[in-house]
């Protein structure tokens, strides 16, 4: 049977939102974003709610960041789901205040990732790395399997640690640390 519809063959048609006109917008074709036009909201159970005047409102937008290492403050990928893009947002900081705030917010939550500042020890048994530190939110201890996979060396000396549970943190420079914690990180890597 053959499907002659437009749509269904080429996606939905989108509004540019530069320009009000419609066009049609495939699957692979990257959407720009104007901060100006968007709006970031609560809905009532608290997860962040993405309106597009004029054309959509979605009650729930996954917030990521493209670049979070080299460039955290620009390209923002805004999504309706985990494989449904709404569209990149290039500059978050032209939108008003209270859609920024809300933007943050979601960043900071996906993206926290406390600060070690200190590391008291680090125990292996079986494979497994026992960490003791003090980060900017206080003492922790996690667990770490397979050093090689979970931390990630960032030029000249920046350090991302993954311990088993998914938990994420970061070292900014461990040539940085006292003498205690980088004697710690030498013997472990």
């Amino acid at each position: 049977m053959q499907n002659n519809s437009t749509e269904e063959q080429y996606g939905t048609p989108i509004k540019s939102v530069e320009t009000g006109e419609f066009h049609e917008q495939d699957d692979n074709t990257q959407r720009f974003l104007n901060a100006s036009q968007l709006i970031f909201s609560r809905s009532q159970v608290g997860t962040a709610r993405l309106e597009i005047p004029n054309e959509v409102c979605h009650l729930r937008v996954i917030i990521r960041r493209l670049m979070p290492l080299s460039n955290p403050q620009q390209y923002i990928s805004l999504a309706a789901d985990e494989d449904t893009e709404i569209g990149i947002l290039v500059n978050p900081s032209e939108l008003d205040p209270n859609s920024l705030k809300i933007l943050n917010e979601e960043l900071d939550k996906r993206y926290f990732t406390p600060k070690i500042e200190k590391i008291f020890r680090v125990k292996e048994q079986f494979g497994i790395h026992e960490w003791e530190v003090e980060t900017e939110r206080g003492r922790v201890t996690f667990s770490v399997r397979g050093l090689n996979q979970n931390i990630k060396q960032v030029p000249p000396a920046r350090l991302f640690i993954t311990d088993v549970r998914g938990n994420r943190y970061d070292i900014p420079d461990y040539r940085e640390l006292d003498s205690q914690s980088y004697h710690q990180i030498q013997r472990h890597l």
